[in-house]
């Protein structure tokens, strides 16, 4: 009788490198668009900053060049107009962001982003109202746009400072939504950037002028 020895084949190393490989590719992938969606969340918010940081300028200037009517009714006019302007100023610039509702027919933003304007001239009797052709609904999450305005100059005689808020909902590469035990929610796909910018226009007149010498801003 011939008896052979029995040969034990190692296991291809191939195989296992494969199955390794497809554990880990997921988690990479994660990291990965984590990576890309942190980059696009920093952007969107840098633009969200400067468009209502120009938005204020633009309306501190306007308020500056074009008074106010001394008419309480012509008033109410002026300033919803001035409102309405630089909230169209904010809609133009943040077009290029996803989820933005932008009518370039009369740049307006019907639902996104939220804005909200005040003119702090001790004037303004609309002061962060909602304004015509943006939204009037204020989520939660934009906390910001639902705390209290004012109008008051702070003493600045003769100055123009202009408030604007804005609360953009930015949605993520990871649209995940969880409900945990407990009836706790987890979401992984929206984040709502809010800022706030004052932009201020001081034209205070000269402490002493010469005499017989009349003086504008």
């Amino acid at each position: 009788m011939i008896v052979r020895a029995r040969q034990d084949h190692p296991a291809h190393p191939g195989g296992q490198t494969l199955a390794e490989f497809a554990l880990v590719l997921p988690i990479l992938l994660v990291l990965l668009l984590a990576v890309a969606d942190f980059g696009r969340v920093f952007a969107a918010s840098i633009t969200t900053e400067a468009s209502a940081r120009n938005a204020a300028e633009i309306g501190a200037i306007e308020r500056l060049r074009n008074k106010p009517p001394a008419d309480p009714l012509d008033q109410w006019t002026y300033y919803t107009a001035l409102h309405e302007q630089i909230a169209r100023v904010v809609c133009s610039e943040l077009s290029v962001l996803p989820n933005t509702t932008f009518n370039s027919a009369d740049r307006s933003c019907p639902t996104m982003p939220l804005i909200g304007v005040c003119i702090r001239d001790d004037m303004d009797p609309i002061c962060g109202n909602p304004i015509y052709g943006f939204s009037s609904s204020y989520p939660g999450a934009c906390s910001r746009l639902a705390d209290p305005w004012s109008n008051a100059s702070g003493g600045m005689d003769l100055s123009y400072a202009v408030e604007v808020r804005v609360c953009y909902q930015f949605t993520t590469l990871f649209n995940l939504h969880f409900t945990l035990p407990g009836n706790v929610g987890l979401d992984l796909g929206d984040v709502w950037i809010q800022r706030d910018r004052v932009f201020a226009v001081d034209c205070p007149p000269p402490p002493s002028p010469p005499p017989g010498v009349g003086w504008t801003c």
